[in-house]
């Protein structure tokens, strides 16, 4: 059976998708999977209560899930075509080289959703079970998870209260957990991936076990998610990005490898100059009846959909497009060998250049149109250097 690909949905959705996202994560259903991948170590921001008498998983589980709830009610919306992605992960192949600027996010706050995975990886989501009620000895169900969607926020840990007690935040980096300090500045990244993702395997692959100790098989889950319960998105994993900092280095299918794509899609949404314009956005109103809806579901921020694409003096040709499109699985990151032959690539940029001796200048990452290399009809080569940072965020070992 072969898996089910990622399929975008039209911008206008993405109001709907949020209030999908919203009410589940106001269920106990959220709760209990938050929790459980807490106690299975799966989580990277970790909140905590002293002092309280839940366990530290369940109260962790309900912060996150208030903290997320909160964000992406103030979300401003965005959706990535599949021209723009493939732009951002051609460009994303060599790590930003300017350190992580505030600058460059499109709004304080955000909830992007792309036309093509920015990456993926493979897991036994059997395996990943271990440790929690849902485990099944034996059972294996390896699955390819793409990641389809980012939302963020600039650092706010004070907009979540308590009745009682002081939350203290954790960020899990190299195997253990560090306080995040007091006055730590940068940006908190969630990553999504599509739910019902057992649609490659056969029915009755064993993938865990039920509360009531019966199997939980991969037609199961599919069925149900056929059924249309609970969001088209789930939550994945998170990071931070720290202000000022340079970037990790690119491990694939890790969070630091997203983050580059999702901060190069920024940078080229903020280049706006007519040199160096890589992007045009168009704006979708939400109509009036889902304006209604949001505010009934306490959203703040705008329900209209800001649609990035590429300028159009930057686009590929349609066939080109269609020929990448054609042999992407759809479940991994796309390649881009008809769009863009020779990748774009950053340049680093003085923009004070008769302060540069003096060291008191400032450098920003510039993306450059890729281009054919070589004389007129000999094979194209596109250049194979990376240049690699130290590893990202930098609360201590957040």
């Amino acid at each position: 059976m072969p898996a089910t690909r990622w399929d975008p949905p039209d911008p206008r959705q993405l109001p709907e998708w949020r209030g999908q996202l919203l009410d589940y994560l106001s269920d106990p259903e959220s709760m209990i999977g938050l929790r459980e991948s807490l106690r299975a170590g799966r989580a990277t921001l970790i909140p905590e209560v002293p002092g309280i008498g839940a366990s530290p998983e369940s109260v962790g589980a309900a912060l996150l899930a208030k903290s997320e709830r909160a964000r992406l009610s103030a979300a401003e919306l965005y959706y990535a075509t599949p021209d723009m992605t493939a732009l951002a992960l051609a460009a994303a192949q060599t790590p930003p080289t300017e350190p992580m600027n505030l600058r460059r996010l499109p709004s304080e706050t955000g909830f992007m959703v792309f036309g093509e995975p920015i990456g993926g990886y493979d897991e036994d989501a059997g395996a990943t079970l271990a440790g929690t009620f849902a485990h099944h000895p034996g059972a294996s169900a390896v699955v390819t998870t793409p990641i389809v969607a980012v939302s963020w926020s600039v650092w706010n840990p004070s907009a979540v209260r308590l009745d009682r007690g002081t939350v203290r935040w954790l960020y899990k980096g190299q195997g253990r957990a560090a306080v995040i300090p007091p006055g730590w500045n940068g940006v908190w990244l969630t990553f999504w991936s599509p739910r019902g993702l057992f649609s490659g395997l056969a029915p009755e692959t064993v993938v865990g076990a039920l509360p009531d100790g019966s199997l939980m098989t991969a037609g199961q889950i599919d069925s149900m998610r056929s059924k249309g319960r609970g969001p088209v998105l789930a939550w994945d994993n998170e990071m931070l990005l720290t202000e000022g900092a340079p970037f990790g280095p690119a491990v694939p299918d890790t969070t630091a490898l997203w983050s580059h794509v999702v901060y190069t899609a920024w940078q080229l949404m903020s280049a706006q100059d007519d040199k160096t314009r890589w992007a045009e956005v168009e704006e979708v109103p939400r109509a009036r009846a889902g304006v209604k809806r949001d505010a009934r579901q306490g959203v703040t921020g705008s329900g209209s959909v800001r649609v990035v694409r590429v300028h159009p003096g930057r686009r590929p040709s349609p066939q080109a497009a269609k020929e990448d499109a054609e042999a992407s699985t759809g479940r991994r990151e796309p390649q881009w060998s008809c769009r863009w032959p020779v990748r774009p690539y950053r340049r680093n940029t003085c923009l004070n250049p008769r302060a540069h001796s003096a060291g008191e200048c400032r450098h920003e990452d510039r993306i450059v149109p890729g281009h054919i290399k070589g004389p007129k009809g000999k094979p194209l080569r596109a250049g194979g250097t990376v240049h690699l940072w130290d590893r990202q965020p930098g609360a201590e070992e957040s």
